[in-house]
């Protein structure tokens, strides 16, 4: 069976699941939706495929079967709920929304959908932190103790963010969900800190430090910074350290495996999540979306369930309200 996918949204992510369910069998990429005419008219003539103005469209055509839905996170929840009323698989870049109203909303609408509904959380498909998940799943490292994790990147990302998304949500997202996979109950308290320096004109968080009490009594303290140099060799520097009853575990992912210098700079280019082998994306992103469109064909469910969505952006909203108020919080 041949499904007819669609990409809403044609930003950087955008164009790379187009890219991606261009190039996958079994998958026909049918169709893409922007707003911007320059954009919509450049994709229609790169993908061959017809091309959208707004997702009300592309969502109405009954052959298409499943989306990609890479919007700006304000625009989640209108989309999701017309992709859910025309019945289609859903792929949802996250977060799940931008407030925890929205996300509320759409975990309420998606949890026994009878479509494949999944939020696009990279990290799930990163072999590094996937071992990690298995080590625990086979008890090799015990019961957690407490982690660190850090999520830096160059000040080049929030510039093209602003009043779109927030360093919580964009950034320190993708650790809480991991973070969250990994021990396996709920988060029941949180402390944050953040300072507004280099970005306080724009209302947006330069650094977020937060703590985060589970309840199994284990503690997870994440930092997120997004204002390094815009000559920064590494596009995110990353790393966890989790410490076990049993054991401890280390992923430090800043240096790829890859390492170029030459007269200009020195970069450690990304080998992870969307890069280029034989002019082909490949990486975390491919993975994931193999993984949806598998999910499709054989009838299964994500491994990102709507609820796991929902639970990380509560610790985002719980992280906002801690530094807000300048107390720790209850979930």
């Amino acid at each position: 069976m041949t499904i007819k996918v669609g990409v809403i949204g044609l930003g950087q992510m955008g164009h790379y699941h187009a890219e991606i369910y261009e190039k996958l069998p079994l998958v026909e990429l049918a169709g893409v939706c922007e707003r911007d005419d320059q954009k919509r008219q450049e994709a229609q003539e790169k993908f061959g495929c017809t091309a959208y103005k707004d997702f009300e469209e592309i969502l109405s055509n009954p052959e298409i079967d499943a989306v990609s839905i890479v919007l700006p996170d304000n625009l989640h929840r209108e989309c999701v709920e017309f992709a859910v009323a025309n019945n289609k698989h859903i792929l949802l870049e996250k977060p799940l929304a931008k407030t925890l109203e929205d996300g509320e909303a759409l975990y309420k609408i998606t949890k026994d959908y009878d479509k494949v509904f999944t939020v696009g959380f990279l990290l799930r498909f990163d072999p590094r932190f996937n071992m990690v998940k298995q080590a625990l799943d086979n008890d090799e490292l015990g019961d957690i103790i407490h982690l660190y994790c850090r999520r830096n990147s160059p000040i080049i990302g929030p510039k093209r963010y602003i009043g779109a998304s927030d360093l919580s949500m964009h950034v320190m997202i993708h650790d809480i969900d991991y973070i969250n996979w990994y021990m396996g109950c709920e988060p029941v308290k949180v402390f944050a800190k953040g300072r507004s320096v280099l970005l306080k004109e724009h209302d947006m968080k330069d650094v977020i430090y937060a703590i985060v009490t589970y309840e199994n009594g284990a503690i997870a303290c994440l930092e997120a910074c997004w204002v390094l140099p815009e000559n920064s060799p590494t596009s995110i520097d990353d790393k966890l350290e989790l410490v076990g009853t049993k054991g401890v575990t280390y992923i430090d992912s800043s240096d790829n495996g890859v390492r170029f210098v030459t007269n200009e700079k020195i970069t450690y280019p990304d080998s992870r999540h969307w890069y280029y082998t034989n002019g082909q994306v490949s990486g975390d992103l491919f993975e994931e979306l193999m993984a949806f469109v598998n999910n499709i064909q054989n009838g299964t469910k994500s491994v990102i369930t709507p609820k796991e969505a929902y639970d990380s952006l509560r610790v985002v909203d719980a992280i906002e309200r801690s530094m807000a108020e300048g107390k720790e919080v209850d979930m």
